[in-house]
């Protein structure tokens, strides 16, 4: 396998006693998990803003269906916490009526799509999940990437997920530790890394 060329430093000399490498998968990992927690409460907040409205209709033999109007709850998925299940086998089944305007449905695909984009393209290049794990979104050069390449390698993503996730295990094997949408962007992740302050002699 040949030798893969050393990244230069996009940022600088930051100090004598870091180098960069190619970030590995668990710390890839890693920084998705803290992004997506940080997704999460952002869309959240965008709930709190412009949440559709729910109503449950009880059906409980041939007895008239009761409507309960639900404003605070903006995913399907939580109605089962919402309401007792006891209450849900005692007094009939519920059937949920979502109506939403289409601009909270919208939100929750743009949303991700900017953060990754605009803060992989950004001076930073890289989500705070990223940053929080030391690591940057660079070309093959280590150079910054523009919008157009963050939004391949964001859109990417999707084709790592067709392929049952082999696309992100890519990072395991290949030499820039690249994932499928790496490939397809000519990106690569970079993390800073703390060279070995002791160096070892073999005894002579």
């Amino acid at each position: 396998m040949p030798d893969v060329p050393p990244l230069s430093d996009p940022f600088g000399s930051l100090h004598p006693r870091y180098v960069w490498v190619y970030a590995g998968f668990w710390f890839r990992v890693l920084a998705w998990i803290i992004d997506a927690v940080i997704l999460k409460v952002l869309s959240w907040g965008v709930s709190l803003l412009i949440a559709p409205s729910l109503t449950l209709t009880v059906i409980n033999g041939n007895a008239p269906a009761s409507r309960y109007e639900i404003s605070d709850i903006v995913r399907i998925s939580d109605v089962a916490r919402a309401v007792p299940a006891d209450y849900a086998y005692s007094y009939g089944t519920f059937h949920p009526t979502w109506h939403g305007n289409g601009v909270y449905e919208l939100l929750q695909f743009v949303l991700p799509a900017l953060y990754y984009i605009l803060f992989e393209s950004s001076r930073l290049q890289a989500t705070p999940g990223k940053r929080a794990c030391r690591m940057r979104v660079a070309d093959l050069q280590g150079a910054r990437i523009g919008i157009g390449r963050a939004t391949v390698r964001y859109f990417g993503h999707i084709l790592s997920v067709l392929t049952l996730g082999l696309g992100f295990l890519m990072v395991t094997w290949t030499r820039r530790k690249q994932a499928l949408h790496d490939l397809l962007a000519g990106t690569c992740v970079i993390r800073q890394q703390d060279e070995a302050l002791v160096s070892f002699t073999p005894p002579t």
